[in-house]
């Protein structure tokens, strides 16, 4: 609805639509792909502390007979440090698709404005300055839909995951 209202207002902005959808497109397409693999490595490496703090539990009497309270805990305080690895790159690749989104609307909104100096007799301040607020709002809006989009086929891949485990995994008895 925001679109419509904002092509509305500034009809020429349709010439616009078809590159705007194709660069949300790649990067959204670039933005999932990134992020799934970064969340499997995400998985991967939180897999991988639960396992040997599990160990260490199992053992923790036979570490403190030892006297490797130390050396255990420095090894866990490393392995910590490397699986925030991939949390950390996730955490800036959506920074990235952030900044992405915000140029995109910023080069509509500088649309925008060209269009409103170049046919000033054409368009009214209202609608220059609904046009603009539209693009602002648009923008958070564009954002959470990338952004839902993406959570939602990463949760399906993880749903896809689950099922694979249960169909490979034999059942106990």
């Amino acid at each position: 609805m925001q679109a419509a209202l904002l092509f509305i207002t500034q009809r020429l902005l349709l010439l616009t639509l078809p590159i705007c959808m194709l660069v949300v497109y790649f990067v959204q397409k670039l933005y999932l792909r990134t992020s799934r693999q970064l969340r499997l490595l995400e998985l991967e490496s939180k897999a991988s502390v639960l396992t040997t703090f599990m160990e260490t539990l199992d053992g923790l009497s036979t570490i403190r007979a030892y006297g490797g309270a130390n050396e255990a805990t420095t090894k866990h305080f490393q392995q910590l440090d490397e699986s925030h690895r991939p949390l950390y790159l996730l955490l800036c690749l959506q920074q990235w698709l952030n900044l992405v989104l915000d140029l995109l609307v910023a080069g509509i909104a500088v649309g925008i404005i060209s269009l409103a100096v170049l046919f000033r007799n054409s368009t009214s301040g209202g609608d220059i300055g609904m046009a603009l607020n539209l693009v602002l709002v648009a923008n958070t809006t564009l954002l959470r839909l990338v952004e839902s989009w993406t959570g939602m086929e990463i949760s399906l891949g993880a749903i896809a995951r689950l099922k694979s485990l249960e169909l490979e995994v034999p059942s106990e008895s």
